[in-house]
C-alpha cells in the first residue's frame, strides 16, 4: 500500500491480485526495496514467467 500523507485511502501498488504466475501477481516475494527516487524494486520466485 502507498499511503500520501494526509489522506484516509492508500492505493495498492504490489500484489492484491493474488498468488500466482501472471504479470500482475507475485509468487513468492522474497524482498521489496525502494532507491533514492522512490522507484519500488520487488523480488519475487517460482512464478514461471
Amino acid at each position: 500500500m502507498r499511503w500520501s500523507q494526509g489522506v484516509n485511502q492508500g492505493t495498492i501498488i504490489v500484489g492484491g491480485n493474488g498468488q500466482g504466475s501472471q504479470p500482475n501477481q507475485l509468487s513468492r516475494r522474497l524482498g521489496l526495496s525502494f532507491d533514492r527516487e522512490g522507484n519500488l524494486y520487488v523480488s519475487d520466485n517460482q512464478n514461471h514467467r
